[in-house]
């Protein structure tokens, strides 16, 4: 599984669009199932603007096929629905099932 930091304070949604494109793409090239995206959950602890527009724009690649699935690292847990109907839970590895990170989006390409 690819790890890629895409969260930054100068992250507008187009270079969050690029971003997670050419990440995709290459996971995609690599062959990798998942991609997790590094995308910050602020520093109150409300969700980054940059974990709002990915949310924004994974929601529109998967409406289009251009992704499986994802899902948030606060709904990593096995008891969580959201979890549970997860497409690639099966290849998420053991740390990140235990860290619960709030600032990551693990997605199946």
């Amino acid at each position: 599984m690819r790890t890629v930091d895409i969260h930054n304070d100068n992250q507008n949604e187009n270079r969050v669009r690029y971003d997670i494109d050419n990440e995709i793409a290459f996971a995609k090239r690599e062959k990798d199932k998942l991609l997790c995206l590094i995308v910050g959950y602020g520093s109150s602890g409300k969700s980054h603007k940059v974990k709002n527009y990915a949310i924004m724009y994974l929601d529109e690649l998967k409406e289009k096929k251009r992704i499986v699935d994802y899902i948030l690292g606060n709904d990593i847990d096995i008891f969580n629905p959201k979890y549970q109907t997860f497409k690639g839970r099966e290849n998420i590895p053991e740390d990140i099932k235990k860290s619960h990170n709030l600032g990551i989006i693990i997605v199946k390409v």
